[in-house]
């Protein structure tokens, strides 16, 4: 599958006023890495822990209020083994939890800038550099903000309160001009939104 499904703002549509408001990011991501809503008791499958499975929010990139496009997955992949990359995004993960400050988070998006482009949304999904865009011109969020034990799909009692609680608030916020589902699970959960 090279691409999912495409849902693009209507010409003359208004944009969201949230997008022009100032957003502290570093508050937006913190929330999310701080997200108790669901547990493992919700669905046996979820990897929740204080160290290597914290809630992932997602990546913005400094160019997206240009371009506006958003990527939205499934929920993060689950590494067969923790790479050093990996080690070190979810070391800048849970300092953004402990330590919710701009600084924290533009250490996170430093990690992420280097570790995005070995993910398999970039390039192999989704065929970024092809649209002419670079990962800076873009946004990418997943439905469900934590993985799951063998990459399993969510439940959908998790998957309603990943969207209520997370995506629908990021949709307002980011305004995209174009939203782009990975797979026909994010596509069908994302457009109850």
């Amino acid at each position: 599958m090279r691409a999912g499904l495409i849902t693009c703002r209507r010409r003359g549509e208004k944009i969201n006023p949230l997008m022009n408001a100032p957003i502290n990011w570093h508050i937006e991501f913190a929330n999310i890495i701080n997200c108790s809503r669901c547990s493992v008791t919700t669905d046996g499958n979820l990897l929740r822990d204080s160290d290597e499975n914290v809630p992932q929010p997602g990546y913005i990139g400094k160019n997206y209020n240009t371009a506006r496009v958003l990527l939205v997955g499934q929920n993060p992949g689950t590494p067969k083994s923790l790479d050093k990359k990996d080690l070190s995004y979810t070391a800048a993960l849970r300092a953004l939890r402990d330590e919710p400050t701009s600084e924290r988070y533009a250490q996170l998006t430093a990690v992420l800038d280097a570790f995005i482009p070995q993910w398999p949304v970039h390039g192999h999904y989704f065929p970024i550099s092809e649209c002419g865009l670079t990962l800076q011109d873009i946004a990418y969020c997943n439905i469900v903000r934590c993985r799951t034990r063998k990459d399993k799909v969510p439940n959908t009692r998790i998957a309603e309160q990943c969207v209520n609680e997370h995506f629908a608030r990021w949709l307002r916020i980011l305004a995209p001009r174009v939203v782009v589902f990975i797979g026909k699970w994010a596509s069908k959960r994302g457009q109850l939104s």
